[in-house]
């Protein structure tokens, strides 16, 4: 594990403290730096329209990750946006001005730094592939769906929990009208039955211990739209606690039943607003 602390402690990086949903750079910007994330986790994000209005979360960096280790060969303008998903800290180098006196006063440091970026891209390999062969799976339910409707909504999530090897999922919604108050709309453990039993929380934050046990491992993940955070997915494991490669996969496949979920309420509107003309 790379000793954060240690390269905190030279003059060499920078902190970097962003709060939710600040932009750490975007497409096209120009940024040499190396970057190591300390404390939660950010997006990596697409735009999808020519007006730059929407985005799609193509993956996530975590915890102790270093990212754009590219910038130590090439300087090209970024692909993608990085966005804070938490109040995020990070620590950055300049590959180009700073990396190589780096490298000359704190030799151990420099190796082990170097040693680690080997370790992550050799992890990312294999995580990719797991990602890859998930997403496409769930991608490839989606695309067979004739229509979208409750129904159609819970076999993906019944198709998530196959396929992501969970012992079980649950699906929330944030309360449009009733703050404070949530609602478990599909629990896989009582299957293909639509549920609406309302919890009150705190700020809209899903309160997960009730579902803590000796038997249970969660990880809460949190389905958005333009950083509008509208529902949960819950996903449950006994004896196997997760790693970051699942919360990885968990998080992108995620995705992809979000754009599901919004599409649905979208034509349940077109449908209200044709009753209401009728």
């Amino acid at each position: 594990m790379l000793d954060i602390n240690k390269l905190k402690n030279t003059w060499y990086f920078k902190e970097i403290n962003l709060e939710k949903w600040d932009v750490l750079f975007s497409e096209w910007e120009i940024d040499e730096n190396i970057y190591i994330v300390v404390h939660w986790e950010l997006s990596v994000e697409k735009y999808t329209t020519k007006k730059r209005d929407e985005t799609k979360i193509l993956a996530y960096i975590w915890q102790n990750e270093v990212f754009w280790e590219a910038s130590l060969n090439t300087n090209l303008p970024k692909q993608v946006n990085i966005i804070s998903r938490a109040k995020t800290s990070l620590l950055s180098i300049s590959a180009n001005k700073l990396i190589n006196i780096f490298a000359v006063k704190h030799k151990t440091e420099a190796f082990n730094l170097l040693r680690y970026i080997i370790h992550l891209s050799n992890k990312r390999l294999s995580d990719s592939n797991a990602l890859i062969t998930s997403t496409y799976k769930i991608s490839q339910e989606i695309s067979k769906l004739d229509e979208i409707t409750n129904k159609s909504i819970f076999y993906i999530i019944e198709k998530m929990k196959e396929t992501l090897n969970v012992d079980d999922v649950l699906y929330y919604e944030i309360n449009p009208v009733m703050q404070d108050y949530i609602t478990l709309k599909y629990d896989t453990r009582t299957p293909w039955k639509l549920l609406n039993w309302v919890t009150e929380v705190a700020d809209n934050e899903l309160d997960l211990l009730k579902y803590r046990s000796e038997w249970f491992f969660i990880f809460k993940q949190v389905l958005s739209i333009w950083n509008n955070e509208i529902w949960y997915l819950v996903f449950l494991k006994k004896w196997i606690r997760f790693n970051e490669s699942d919360k990885k996969v968990f998080a992108t496949t995620s995705s992809s039943i979000a754009w599901l979920i919004k599409q649905k309420q979208y034509l349940d509107e077109e449908r209200d607003k044709d009753f209401m003309v009728e």
